[in-house]
């Protein structure tokens, strides 16, 4: 990912519930800009895909053996039925990068389409993770995807 796709990020909005997952600005992105891929159809950025610690929410730990993802898609994609897609791409990827790896991802748990997503790639529950983010209680499912 370059700083113009994270900038480009920066303006996506997803709205209604799902707005919780707006960037703000670039900046966190641009941090942590190593552990970030670009996801594109041709020229055009149509998601991105996040590794390690840009990956993993306060409050959960990392694990030796265990590779932290998360996926973001372009809001204008997101509900028309390129999920599973988007997701098998880029498990195909980290396959390759990071063999040997368990996956494990977390969703918010309100987030039913995003849940219904991640079993029909092959994740499996692992239990709930509560934090505090905004100053409140923020419930995650926590999802792994053995290697």
């Amino acid at each position: 990912m370059t700083a113009q796709d994270a900038e480009v990020v920066a303006t996506w909005r997803y709205g209604g519930p799902a707005a919780v997952y707006d960037v703000a600005s670039a900046q966190p992105i641009l941090d942590d800009l190593p552990d970030y891929l670009a996801v594109t159809a041709g020229e055009r950025l149509v998601g991105f895909c996040c590794v390690g610690r840009a990956a993993r929410v306060p409050g959960l730990s990392e694990h030796v053996g265990v590779l932290d993802v998360g996926f973001g898609m372009e809001p204008g994609l997101v509900g028309h039925g390129r999920g599973t897609r988007f997701g098998r791409a880029m498990l195909a990827f980290l396959a390759t990068a990071f063999p040997h790896q368990e996956l494990r991802a977390v969703v918010q748990d309100w987030n039913e389409r995003s849940l219904r997503l991640t079993r029909r790639l092959g994740f499996q529950d692992a239990g709930a993770l509560t934090v505090a983010q905004g100053g409140r209680p923020v419930t995650y499912r926590i999802v792994t995807r053995p290697r």
